[in-house]
């Protein structure tokens, strides 16, 4: 794979995290990923790409995978490294961030499934949970607005 077409999927996964309602990306591609960010215990250097989601207490910095395949030939399968989910896992917990995975099969296009993100079992629960709690708190303002707007009293002041 050429390096532009790893930094290509970078920017599309960075991409996939939406834009502000004020034009504020809330991904980037993180420039210079890598090596530099292990070695030297950088947080911001670690994965390729990361998502800064203001719901979340943590930022999600995804380390990007694109498939190989011979020139114009559909990839049907990729290999999975363990070391590169190991290696991701000991950096989130070390820099504090939540670790995922974005992969990309070259020229499959089938059912939408070219491009993909995984994101660990134990990483999920906790971004599920932190998610049940702004609904719950946003379900608990929404009720507190519709009994002011009856204009039943909500709090003591």
């Amino acid at each position: 794979m050429s390096i532009q077409k790893g930094k290509v999927f970078e920017k599309e996964t960075a991409a996939l995290a939406g834009v502000s309602s004020k034009g504020v990306p809330y991904g980037k591609r993180i420039q210079k990923s890598g090596a530099i960010g292990t070695t030297e215990g950088i947080s911001a250097l670690a994965g390729d790409a990361r998502w800064i989601l203001p719901w979340l207490d943590s930022e999600v910095h995804l380390e990007c995978k694109h498939g190989y395949s011979e020139k114009g030939q559909e990839r049907k399968s990729m290999r999975l490294e363990r070391e590169w989910f190991d290696k991701h896992m000991i950096q989130a917990k070390a820099l504090d961030f939540y670790p995922a995975f974005a992969f990309k099969f070259k020229f499959t296009q089938q059912n939408g499934m070219s491009k993909m993100v995984v994101i660990p079992f134990p990483v999920m629960e906790r971004i599920l949970h932190e998610a049940n709690n702004v609904y719950e708190e946003l379900e608990e303002l929404r009720r507190e607005l519709v009994m002011w707007e009856q204009g039943i009293k909500v709090r003591e002041e």
